[in-house]
This record gives C-alpha cells, structure tokens and sequence, in this order.
C-alpha cells in the first residue's frame, strides 16, 4: 500500500475496469473484500487497491470463465492460504525471538555466577 492512496468515484472506477456502474455494485455484494469508502450521502470511492482487487476479479470472470461462485470461492480460499502463510510466518518470528530471549538469560545468568 502506498501512503498516497488515490481514491475514485465508482463512474471513474467502471470506466477503469471497463464494466458498467451496476456490476461493480454487484459485484460489492458477492465479494465482501470489495468495500470502497463511501461519503455522508452514500457515494462510493474506491481506492487503488479495490481496483487491483477488481480487475483480478474481472479477469477471473471475463478471461478465466469463473462463475460468480466459483470466483468468490477462489478468492476465499487464496484469502485463507495467505492468512494461514502469515500466521506460519509468525509463529516462525515468535519461535526466533523467545530463543534469543532464553539465549540472552542464559548468558545473564552465567555471568552472574
């Protein structure tokens, strides 16, 4: 993510796209990754990010064949496997610092003695 996210409105968005209006609305209620930012009167603005996100799901759709379904279900479960990759990751950070740590008491205590 950049600092300087850019956002546009949803007509800006659909020309980037290159689909109508209605189906990225649709698309909104299909895939709940899909949340642009939305203003006291209701307009939506997407960020640079959703339109990453869009696109990928419009090639799933346009270029791959994917169902609507079938492409919520691959992205879910490609969501999971990247949760489940940064937990590994974590757990792997946790492991090295509490070894540092245990490493760095023993060598408190050793030369306390």
């Amino acid at each position: 993510m950049s600092s300087e996210m850019s956002f546009f409105t949803i007509s800006k968005t659909s020309k980037i796209i290159g689909v109508q209006s209605h189906v990225l609305r649709f698309w909104e209620k299909k895939f709940l990754s899909i949340n642009p930012k939305k203003s006291s009167s209701g307009r939506r603005y997407y960020s640079s990010d959703d339109i990453q996100f869009l696109l990928k799901i419009k090639k799933l759709l346009y270029e791959e064949g994917f169902t609507i379904k079938g492409a919520v279900n691959y992205i879910n479960k490609k969501h999971k496997e990247k949760d489940s990759n940064e937990d590994s990751q974590a757990i792997l950070k946790l492991n090295e610092a509490i070894s540092l740590i245990k490493e760095g008491s023993h060598l408190i205590k050793k030369n306390m003695n």
